[in-house]
């Protein structure tokens, strides 16, 4: 068990890099950073990964204490996915493990079975997938990772992991507006008030920017 909260802290760190580290470079038009974006992937994904991880899995890790680390863990899953080749959760799972022993593609080919088992209908399979393709090259935020969101978001318009990185994405677009939407859609989910008030910060920040982008024409002498 400790093992595996050492692997749920370690994946929390890496989704917030997900989009924390491209959202702090400048995009070639120059638009502007967004550090607040980054601070809330930080309270967002580490909140998010706590809770995913009580709820998703129902692999039971205590049942083989003599595992002691991330790849023992991920070897035997590998074994019980040879023998469940269809098991959805399981190929999940080892997605995110790959992704904490930083073994990326491996993780995007993970993602990918469990996206086929899935018949393309699991917006968890592509958003791990997404976020695998991210972290081999932070580009992919407006490439592939990018239409994997979008297609993650048809699925699941409500997901709030989901409607972040679909608001990240469309900010490292430069896509104000959209960005703006879709932060607005995750505040109306009710998060904690942490989150909240993160929200509202990158929203105001958003409007700040749409402005100074579009200013109001000066008024006309009478």
């Amino acid at each position: 068990m400790i093992a595996f909260i050492l692997v749920a802290v370690t994946l929390a760190s890496v989704c917030v890099a997900v989009i924390a580290v491209p959202l702090l470079k400048p995009l070639p038009s120059k638009a502007a950073t967004a550090p607040w974006t980054a601070v809330a992937a930080t309270g967002v994904l580490a909140i998010g990964a706590a809770a995913l991880y009580g709820t998703w899995s129902n692999w039971s890790w205590h049942k083989s204490p003599g595992i002691r680390s991330p790849e023992g863990m991920v070897e035997q899953l590998v074994h019980r996915l040879n023998d469940h080749p269809n098991d959805l959760t399981g190929w999940l799972m080892l997605g995110h493990s790959y992704v904490v022993l930083q073994e990326y593609p491996l993780a995007v080919r993970a993602y990918e079975r469990a996206d086929r088992v899935a018949g393309g209908r699991s917006a968890d399979a592509l958003l791990g997938e997404a976020e695998a393709l991210t972290l081999i090259d932070d580009a992919q935020l407006t490439g592939q990772a990018g239409r994997l969101i979008e297609r993650a978001l048809a699925i699941a318009p409500t997901s709030p992991q989901a409607l972040f990185f679909g608001a990240a994405a469309a900010m490292r677009r430069g896509e104000l507006p959209l960005a703006r939407t879709r932060f607005t859609k995750l505040l109306s989910l009710n998060p904690p008030q942490r989150i909240k008030t993160i929200l509202e910060q990158e929203i105001s920040g958003i409007d700040r920017q749409l402005a100074a982008a579009h200013p109001d024409p000066a008024p006309r002498a009478p």
